[in-house]
């Protein structure tokens, strides 16, 4: 199953790139680099990273709503955290 991201600004609906190996890397650095506390400051790398190459210029993902956003990073942490628990299975 291919997980990916979805938001709606003016009318207009985004969908990342499915999340791969390389956005576990940056969010598993994130993690274990003890700078980033919480799954939001831990997974926005990797939400840029999701964009990239998308309609979603990084314009458009600065300028999200920080409710949007936060959402958009526990889903990550969610796909983090089930490759993890799937990797250990």
């Amino acid at each position: 199953m291919q997980h990916t991201l979805t938001f709606t600004k003016d009318d207009k609906k985004y969908v990342s790139k499915p999340f791969d190996f390389e956005a576990m890397c940056i969010i598993n650095d994130a993690h274990n680099s003890g700078d980033a506390h919480g799954p939001l400051s831990i997974c926005r790398g990797a939400l840029d990273y999701m964009f990239e190459g998308t309609q979603a210029t990084q314009d458009v993902i600065d300028a999200m709503d920080i409710g949007e956003r936060s959402k958009l990073c526990i889903k990550l942490w969610g796909f983090y955290i089930d490759a993890l628990s799937s990797k250990n299975a």
